[in-house]
């Protein structure tokens, strides 16, 4: 496995033609297997795989620049803007994630390397807290170790909640960096219940750094975690 972001390791990306691999500069969702943790690579600069059709779930539309995401699949939806470009699905210990989406690509050292990601799935649970908990930290800590050493991760700070909705997030440390990669990251979720499953959405941000402008603004990020709602 290879050193290939913000405390990210991961397996070498299988060749694609005429295609080069997308770097990432912060955590990918995590993947249970056998025991271990490994990253899901999923992204890749141009892939061919269809996007979610975007269409509005609410009365209240967005604004023209920004791309509206309904996704019947995971049951949310959210406005991103309008250069995040569509990868696939994963999973993140026992709750799957259908969606990702990936901030504008930039290149660092002769790679492409993206600076955010936002993710959304489901799982069957009655505890939005919970659940939003437990995807942040999995995350944080499966994609933001390095050599071992897992990450700094901060208490997760519940911003809202009720039994049926949550919105939390917690900032992560990684053990280390170079010039290509942030010295932080913060790792948000907002969970929703929906009858006997739990709607999840999670935003990773890698925090300055660098290539900071290469990723969303801080109000970038309050917007789209405002956008969450059950599709």
């Amino acid at each position: 496995m290879s050193y290939s972001g913000l405390g990210v390791y991961q397996q070498q990306p299988p060749k694609r033609p005429s295609r080069a691999p997308l770097w990432i500069a912060l955590a990918t969702a995590v993947v249970l297997i056998g025991g271990g943790v490994t990253t899901f690579v999923l992204l890749n600069a141009g892939d061919d795989r269809a996007a979610p059709t975007p269409t509005s779930a609410s009365s209240a539309a967005p604004e023209p620049d920004w791309q509206p995401v309904d996704d019947d699949q995971t049951g949310v939806a959210y406005e991103l803007p309008p250069s995040w470009e569509s990868g696939g699905g994963g999973a993140s210990g026992r709750i799957r994630l259908n969606t990702t989406y990936v901030s504008r690509p930039f290149e660092c050292q002769g790679r492409s390397m993206i600076q955010a990601q936002a993710m959304a799935g489901s799982v069957v649970d009655d505890d939005p807290e919970q659940v939003a908990t437990e995807l942040v930290n999995r995350i944080a800590a499966g994609g933001y170790t390095v050599n071992g050493a897992p990450p700094e991760i901060g208490e997760p700070r519940v911003e809202s909640g009720d039994d049926d909705a949550v919105r939390l997030s917690v900032e992560v440390t990684p053990k280390s960096a170079n010039a290509c990669y942030a010295p932080k990251a913060t790792v948000s979720a907002v969970a929703l219940r929906d009858g006997a499953k739990v709607c999840v959405f999670v935003l990773n941000v890698a925090e300055g750094g660098p290539h900071a402008a290469e990723g969303p603004s801080e109000g970038d990020v309050r917007r789209i975690l405002r956008s969450v709602r059950l599709s």
